[in-house]
């Protein structure tokens, strides 16, 4: 009884001051809490423990509170997808959610190996093909298991999903210790060259000039072993030199990037096998 009679109070407040409490319980800064430190010098790994369930839970309470914060909460939790299986429905799952609750989400991660990687091509210019989603952070982490990720049998699909992709303001992909053949940061630089040398050649070298519809600067994380893509507004059309000038500060990040790779232990890895 006293919990119905508490309950009563809480919804006989203003829609004011019970937004304001739903504020607190739901903090505008997403928690990250659904990684931790791995092993020294391992990079961060996957919280599968984390339940997105769990940070919803006060919105069970009672139907007005899911009608007053229910689109604040998809606003600002982490919804992590750990399961491989699940993360093959994510497409279908979003069918299910209102287009009011797809734009209110902010955050995304998933876990995958080939057969998600395979799909990404498929989404076309949005997110799981959704132009509903307004993500800010899209994140991807590679299943760790004790098989091989072969990451550079993906990277041209990647670029080409890169340069359409709207409706992702960072795009990141996290190692979580798995093992990826030829190494990650590897992978990183070779993703960053090809997406620089594709850009160039649909530019000046074909017969009309195709821009790309998003520009993307990135950064690599050596402790957390993650790699990021930041969405910026793509670069206007500019005679070749004036351009060339304009990405060699990037050209010679990625340089320094490439010298400092780690070593690979695989012989095979040096002729590229």
């Amino acid at each position: 009884m006293a919990d119905c009679v508490q309950q009563s109070r809480l919804l006989a407040l203003p829609a004011e001051i019970r937004m304001s409490i739903l504020e607190l319980l739901f903090p505008e800064d997403i928690s990250t809490d659904y990684f931790s430190a791995g092993r020294a010098a391992s990079g961060i790994i996957l919280n599968e423990r984390y339940r997105a369930s769990l940070q919803l839970h006060v919105l069970q309470s009672c139907r007005q509170l899911y009608q007053d914060g229910g689109l604040l909460a998809f606003q600002r939790t982490a919804f992590v997808v750990n399961s491989l299986f699940v993360a093959n429905s994510i497409i279908e799952r979003l069918e299910y959610l209102q287009s009011t609750q797809l734009g209110s989400l902010r955050s995304i991660t998933f876990v995958a190996d080939a057969r998600h990687f395979r799909k990404l091509i498929d989404w076309g210019q949005h997110p799981f093909g959704n132009s509903s989603l307004q993500l800010d952070t899209l994140t991807i982490v590679l299943q760790r298991s004790s098989f091989w990720h072969y990451l550079m049998d993906f990277t041209s699909d990647i670029v080409q999903l890169l340069r359409a992709l709207q409706g992702v303001k960072r795009f990141v992909f996290v190692r979580n210790q798995a093992l990826v053949k030829g190494s990650f940061k590897t992978w990183c630089n070779r993703l960053i060259g090809l997406i620089m040398k594709i850009d160039h050649h649909e530019r000046y070298n074909t017969n009309l000039p195709n821009l790309e519809k998003v520009w993307w600067t990135w950064s690599y994380d050596e402790a957390a072993h993650s790699f990021a893509l930041n969405a910026q507004s793509p670069k206007p059309l500019i005679d070749e030199e004036s351009y060339f000038k304009q990405i060699l500060p990037l050209l010679e990040a990625l340089r320094i990037s490439i010298e400092s790779e780690e070593w690979n232990p695989d012989p095979r890895s040096w002729n590229g096998t």
